[in-house]
Parts: C-alpha cells; sequence; structure tokens
C-alpha cells in the first residue's frame, strides 16, 4: 500500500471543476455517531480503537493537502483496515481513497495502482479514452447532484454509482472491463448563501441525466456555489466476464436479420478467455441435404477464411474435419499437438506442420441438437488450458441461441427462395394460403379425414403477354445442322490420316458413309436425320476409332483431337453453344426487368404475377378484389396494370436489340399480349403446383393464350408477331379501345411509333374472328432509361385521361 498523488485525468478537458477538499472529519463524525448509537460488541471496540488511534494524529481535523498527504500514510492504512477484512490481500484488492470528485487519488493498494499505471509510471489512456470523456463526466455530474439532493434536501433519486472501464491488458493485448464503484457517504457538502427551495413533484427533470435537464440543474444550482470536503471510497472489480457476457447478450437481442456477428462474437470470446494468442472460430451446422454447408450468407464464415489464411491451413481440410466432426461430435481438448495420436484426424497433422501447439473443438447444441462447433487454435506453448473452456462457460448458452438463430434464419431464407423461385406461392396470394391450411388443421382436429379445401379466385381479370425469340426453331435447327456438318468434316478429315497409317476397305467404306450423310444434311436436318446420324457416330464411328487408336499408336493423336472437338466444350457443339447462351443472356434479361418492375406494380396494388420460360418468357397476370380482399379493387388499378404491360413490352423490344451486340448468335424478339375483357376464375393445381383456369369458358381463354403465338394475317403468310413491334389479340372493338388510349400516351412520350396497324386474323381451331392491332416500338433512341413509366406517373395520367 501506498501514499501516491495520482490525476487519473489529468489531461481531460470536459471535468468540470469544483471545490473540493480531502478531509477526515466526516468519516470521524460517522465513527462517532455510530460507536453512539448504544450498540456493543467487538465491532464497536474496534471503531472505538479506530478513533482513539486517528485522535492521536496531529492535524487530523485539517484539510489535507497532496503535498501533506504521505505523512498521513499510517491513518489511511487504518481507515483502510476499517473497510477490509483482515485477511484481504492488498495485492489483489483494487481500493483507494480519492479527493471528493475529482480525479485525484491519495491513497490506494498496490493492486490500484497497478490498475491505474503503465509500466512507466503514467496513467493508462484508456481509462479516460476520449470518446468516452463526455459519458463518464455525465455520470459524475450525476452522481454529485444526487449527493447534494439526498445531504441537503433530503431527496433520493436513483443514480448509477459506478463507472465501467475497459483497459487494454499490456501483457495480453486484451480488453479487460472493470467497475469502478464510488462510495462519497463521508463528503460534507457546503453552499454559499441561501440554498434555493426546489419543487421536487418534477422528478422527471431530476432523475433525467440527459445532457438538457443536466444543463438545465446546474443553471438552477451551479457547482462553483458548493464546496465538498472528506474522501471518497473507491473499489475497483473485474468484471470483464460479466460484462463480455452482456455485450453477447446484447449482439444476440438486437441482431437484425441478415446482419452477421461471428466475428464480434469471436472477439468477445477471447476477453472473456483473457489471451490474444488464441484463434476463435464460432461456426453454424448448416446442412442442405444433409451436407454441411458453408458462405450461405455474406461475412458469415469469414473468420474462418481469415485464420486458416493467417495460419496457412487449407480451407477445404478443415471444412472436411469439421464434417466429419459434425457426425461424431465429441469434445476435442489437445493442449499439446505435436504428438501423434493413434486414429486422429489427417488435420492434426497439418496442424502440426503449420506449427499451431494446441487446439479444442466444442460441440454446440440446443434441444439436443447439434448447432454448431468452437474451434480455438492456440500457436503459443502452454497457452491454451481447461480454466479457459471454464472462463466461456457462461457464454454457451449465448452461443446456443445464437448459433439456432441463424439456423433458422437460413431456413427461412431457403424456404423462401424455393418458394419464390420455383413455386407459385407469391405474397400476393399467400394469405389464402395459410387460411386454408389453417381451417384443414383444425378440420383434422375433429375428422382425421379432414381434406384439404379447394385454394380458388373468383372473378379475376386476367392480363397475358408472350416475349418470343424469332424463328426460334429454325436457329436451333440451322445451329444443328452447322455443328453436324462441322463435325463430318472434321471425321473425314480423320478418314484421312487413318488411311494414311493403313489401307484397310473398311476405312474407305466409312469415308463414303461420311460423305453420304455430308450430302443428305446440306439442305435440310430432319429429327429422324439427327437420330440415325448420331446413332452413326455412336455405335460405328466412336468403335471404330477407339479400337484403331490402341492398335496404331501413331493415329491417337489425330483421333483425340477429334474427340475433343465433339465434346460438350469442343469446337463442333460450338453453334449449339453459341444459341443457346444467346437464348440465356436474352431470357435472364427479360426475366430480371419483369421481375423489377413487378415490384413496381405489386406497390400499386398487389396481384398474382407468373412467369415462365418457353423459348421466351410468357406471363400470367391476374388482378381483382378476390385476390387483395382487404384492400378495395378500383378498375383505375386494372387500368394502371395495362399501360404497364405496354410500357414493359416496348421496353423489353428496346432492351433486347441493344443486347445484339453482346450475344454470341444475334437473335430477335417479338413481344404479343392477349387482351380478354372479362373476368375469369383461377384455382391451384396442387398436382401441378400452379393455378389454372376453372369452367368452359374459362378453359377457351387459356386455348386461345396457346394457340395465337404463330397466327398469320388473313389473307396472307404474314406471322401477326413480329420483331421490333408489339402485337395486341382480341375480339371485340370495345376490347381494345383501353390499350389504344395507352398506346397514344406512350406515342406522345416517344416511347412507341406513331401508326397502328388494326389486322384481321385467319381462323384458328375452334377459334373464329380474331383481331389485332400491331405498333412499332421507337428502336432508333438509343436511351433507354426513359421508357420505363412509372406506377406513379401512370396514374396520374390515367386519371387525366379519364378526366
Amino acid at each position: 500500500m501506498k501514499t501516491q498523488i495520482l490525476n487519473i485525468a489529468e489531461k481531460s478537458t470536459h471535468m468540470k471543476p469544483i471545490r473540493s477538499s480531502f478531509s477526515i472529519r466526516p468519516f470521524v463524525d460517522f465513527l462517532r455517531e455510530k460507536i453512539a448509537s448504544g450498540s456493543t460488541g467487538l465491532r464497536m471496540q474496534q471503531l472505538q480503537s479506530v478513533l482513539d488511534r486517528i485522535m492521536e494524529f496531529e492535524d487530523w481535523d485539517q484539510e489535507i493537502s497532496p503535498e501533506k498527504a504521505p505523512a498521513f500514510q499510517e491513518l489511511f492504512e487504518l481507515i483502510y483496515m476499517t473497510f477490509s477484512a483482515p485477511i484481504t490481500d492488498e495485492n489483489e484488492n483494487v481500493w483507494a481513497l480519492a479527493m471528493p470528485f475529482t480525479p485525484n487519488i491519495y491513497f490506494g493498494t498496490n493492486a490500484l495502482y497497478r490498475f491505474m499505471e503503465k509500466q512507466a509510471g503514467e496513467v493508462k489512456d484508456s481509462l479516460m479514452s476520449a470518446e468516452k470523456r463526455a459519458e463518464k463526466e455525465m455520470t459524475r455530474l450525476s452522481m454529485i447532484y444526487a449527493l447534494i439532493f439526498k445531504k441537503l434536501y433530503g431527496f433520493s433519486f436513483a443514480t448509477k454509482d459506478d463507472v465501467i472501464y475497459n483497459v487494454q491488458d499490456e501483457a495480453t493485448g486484451q480488453n479487460k472491463y472493470y467497475k469502478v464503484e464510488l462510495d462519497s457517504r463521508f463528503v460534507d457538502i457546503e453552499f454559499e448563501g441561501k440554498l434555493p427551495d426546489i419543487n421536487f413533484e418534477n422528478r422527471q427533470m431530476l432523475e433525467d441525466t440527459r445532457f438538457e435537464a443536466m444543463a438545465t440543474i446546474q443553471k438552477f444550482l451551479p457547482l462553483d456555489k458548493f464546496r465538498f470536503s472528506g474522501f471518497s471510497l473507491i473499489n475497483v472489480k473485474d468484471i470483464t466476464a460479466e460484462h463480455v457476457i452482456e455485450k453477447i447478450k446484447d449482439i444476440i437481442v438486437n441482431l437484425n436479420p441478415g446482419q452477421f456477428v461471428y466475428n464480434d462474437i469471436a472477439n468477445a470470446l477471447k476477453e472473456i478467455m483473457g489471451n490474444g494468442h488464441l484463434d476463435v472460430m464460432l461456426m453454424p451446422v448448416l446442412k442442405v441435404n444433409d451436407k454441411l454447408v458453408t458462405n450461405c450468407f455474406e461475412g458469415l464464415n469469414s473468420g474462418m477464411q481469415h485464420t486458416c489464411n493467417k495460419y496457412g491451413l487449407p480451407v477445404h481440410a478443415f471444412l472436411e474435419a469439421i464434417e466429419a466432426f459434425t457426425k461424431d461430435p465429441q469434445i476435442i481438448f489437445r493442449k499439446d499437438v505435436a504428438e501423434p495420436r493413434a486414429g486422429e484426424d489427417e488435420l492434426f497433422k497439418i496442424l502440426r506442420e503449420i506449427g499451431v501447439q494446441g487446439v479444442a473443438v466444442l460441440p454446440i447444441y440446443f434441444q439436443k441438437e447439434l448447432v454448431g462447433v468452437l474451434s480455438i487454435i492456440a500457436k503459443g506453448d502452454n497457452v491454451l488450458d481447461e480454466s479457459l473452456l471454464s472462463a466461456i462457460e457462461p457464454a454457451i448458452p449465448l452461443l446456443e441461441q445464437l448459433l439456432q438463430t441463424t439456423i433458422d434464419d437460413f431456413k427461412i431464407t431457403l424456404d423462401n427462395t424455393v418458394k419464390e423461385k420455383f413455386t407459385s406461392l407469391q405474397p400476393a396470394v399467400e394469405w389464402r394460403f395459410n387460411e386454408v391450411a389453417f381451417d384443414y388443421l383444425q378440420g383434422r382436429k375433429h375428422n382425421s379425414r379432414a381434406e384439404v379445401k379447394q385454394v380458388a379466385f373468383p372473378d379475376v381479370y386476367p392480363l397475358y403477354g408472350a416475349i418470343d425469340i424469332r424463328n426460334s426453331t429454325l436457329e436451333r435447327n440451322n445451329a444443328l445442322k452447322a455443328d453436324m456438318q462441322h463435325q463430318l468434316r472434321l471425321l473425314s478429315q480423320v478418314w484421312e490420316k487413318l488411311r494414311e497409317q493403313q489401307e484397310m476397305g473398311l476405312i474407305s467404306e466409312m469415308i463414303f458413309k461420311t460423305r453420304q450423310w455430308e450430302t443428305r444434311i446440306q439442305d435440310f436436318i430432319t429429327s429422324d436425320d439427327e437420330f440415325q446420324l448420331n446413332l452413326f457416330f455412336e455405335e460405328e464411328v466412336a468403335p471404330f476409332l477407339k479400337h484403331f487408336r490402341q492398335t496404331h499408336p501413331a493415329a491417337a493423336s489425330a483421333i483425340d483431337d477429334y474427340f475433343a472437338a465433339i465434346g460438350p466444350t469442343g469446337e463442333a457443339h460450338s453453334n449449339r453453344r453459341n444459341l443457346e447462351e444467346s437464348f440465356q443472356m436474352i431470357n435472364q434479361t427479360i426475366s430480371n426487368l419483369l421481375e423489377q418492375m413487378n415490384i413496381e406494380i405489386q406497390s400499386a396494388y398487389p396481384c398474382y404475377f407468373e412467369k415462365y420460360r418457353s423459348d421466351g418468357i410468357e406471363y400470367d397476370i391476374y388482378i381483382g378484389q378476390s385476390v387483395t380482399p382487404d384492400k378495395e379493387f378500383h378498375p383505375l388499378y386494372l387500368r394502371n396494370l395495362r399501360l404497364w404491360q405496354l410500357n414493359s413490352m416496348a421496353l423489353i423490344a428496346k432492351l433486347t436489340r441493344s443486347l445484339q451486340a453482346q450475344l454470341p448468335k444475334p437473335l430477335q424478339t417479338t413481344q404479343l399480349i392477349f387482351i380478354h375483357a372479362n373476368t375469369i376464375d383461377i384455382s391451384f393445381r396442387s398436382d401441378e403446383h400452379r393455378f389454372d383456369v376453372e369452367g368452359a369458358y374459362n378453359i377457351r381463354y387459356e386455348m386461345i393464350k396457346k394457340r395465337i403465338d404463330k397466327v398469320l394475317i388473313k389473307g396472307s403468310d404474314e406471322r401477326l408477331t413480329q420483331p421490333g413491334k408489339i402485337a395486341l389479340v382480341y375480339f371485340q372493338q370495345k376490347d381494345v379501345e383501353e390499350y389504344i388510349s395507352h398506346i397514344h400516351f406512350l406515342q406522345s412520350q416517344g416511347i412507341l411509333k406513331d401508326e397502328i396497324e388494326y389486322l384481321d386474323l385467319e381462323e384458328l381451331q375452334g377459334v373464329n374472328g380474331l383481331k389485332a392491332l400491331r405498333v412499332a416500338v421507337a428502336l432508333e433512341d438509343e436511351d433507354i432509361t426513359d421508357l420505363h413509366v412509372t406506377a406513379e406517373g401512370q396514374l396520374a395520367e390515367l386519371s387525366r385521361i379519364q378526366a
């Protein structure tokens, strides 16, 4: 123990000065009052002995300046003995006497000065870190005024009597957290002048320690009017474990969907263990089809990646070891991995090679199910010991919850993705599925044979659109023919090289057959031609070449080049590969655009939107009161949707045209809309997991959709659908009038060209009297950003048109 003046906030400019002096008179008054209470026993005898000993010190009742403090060390030790048990180790007990509400420490235990000072004797910077000074000053002022109210006004209100400090341990580099408790019972307060009256009914202001309220209190009771004398007791407790546990709890409680905090949790665990020479990895057990998966979310396994990179540990080896561990989870704790053990995993050999000294792997369970793996790697000698595991044990229940939350989030994300991308269960109609599912569950309580009701939506308005890739069948046939011709040319070259190796009649026959095929598919290739030609390649050519390669090694190079060329990535597949890549680029562009625009139309009025891929992209939209019963349906929403349909078709035509330069095989698209003015009924077909129409009349709508994609203009061989144009098919003139008004609007915006073609269509099987109109898209304008007319703009324009 020692007497040494230590100013823990010497460089601080935030601390408001107060008039304060160090004195033991309040403590003596406390002892006298305690002894005079009439209590008896050893405790009172001890207090009387302390009081008698204090009376022997000269000038005990005077203020003790910092310069005089060393002369009173024995008195200070006497005070310390009064508050501490005789067996307390002062090298462990962090305790001090300080001038009231100032950062000046007069006397303390050796442990206190070790806590406060650096090795060089200076105060640790982290004790009064800049970002915490204002907060700590607010806490200090709150404690000062709480004491003023209690001693001068007899009014108490709740306030903090402690401050949390984080100090970086110089040995380990880890943060340690301490609670500094301040006991100001032995402080007297004097006020200059008449003490103002206070209405304590306004408790809210007094209990509010925010800056605004504290500023008001300071104006009413300025600190420079007060004088404080006595001393404050300071007790410092290491609360690292409790504080970090609370920090982990806060992280988990305030966790937002999609937020990943595993690196923060790993760092917190290192703080609990108090060792910076450890690497901690916390990994949730996420599985798809019973196989461990990683990197499911951005940043989830960045800590694992960092640690593996740091040690040069192959990530795949670590993951293989973790996957094997999850199949037979048992605690692994090895302080020293230098000595091989029988039956150990291959990972331990790798750990030895990269210099790892110790490793611990802990399975973490939630409700008896494995939810995660905690790995601790130590590179230094004697770093890993059992006490570290004991230190993190209180955090295990929190880790269980975090890991289970991550697993739940992963499952929900996976389910939502499946629902969004692969099923017809969309948010606009999900409410109805929920109702039917609930009714089914309720029915099962009373009848085990209860059946699921049909999910149906009556009286909905249908909108159908199709974006088709022009001449897709012909393009596929041409690509196939070109590749087949190229393969036959390559094959002819191989036959010639083989004949140079050895003159065989069979080779001459194969040359003859190959040339026959070249002639046969020169103009056109049918499905039967394709089948027969593939049969020739597989059953005649391939066995012959493989056998010839074995018996004539000199021909191996030519034969190998041929087989490489006809493989999926070879040159004999280049035309089909380029065509498929072009198909994918066009369809992906269209699909992405429709998904983005679907978000907009759903914000205007929720509706069912389903798109599906053929050679291009087709979509069905159903809108009506039965789909969204909680929001009143108005024809305005239908008009808005029809304008969106025209606008989106124009944008798609523009986009696909702009893609031409990027496509391996240039392709064009056609845009088709079928107008059906009346409502239909739809229901969900469980066997196909999609919605379908109900009733004979409604089925006719579906039949027409499937037959109009290649319809011809009446009296001609011209297809209705043409690149760069939007075709609209309808029955009655009144059905198309609304679309015509929308066309005029888009023409005024420069999106569509001025001319509108009115056409009669050829009769289809079971369908007569179809009409169409066709309008060209203004493709010349290279700026496509202006084509996107927002839903808000559409509604405003529609209101104007309606007016």
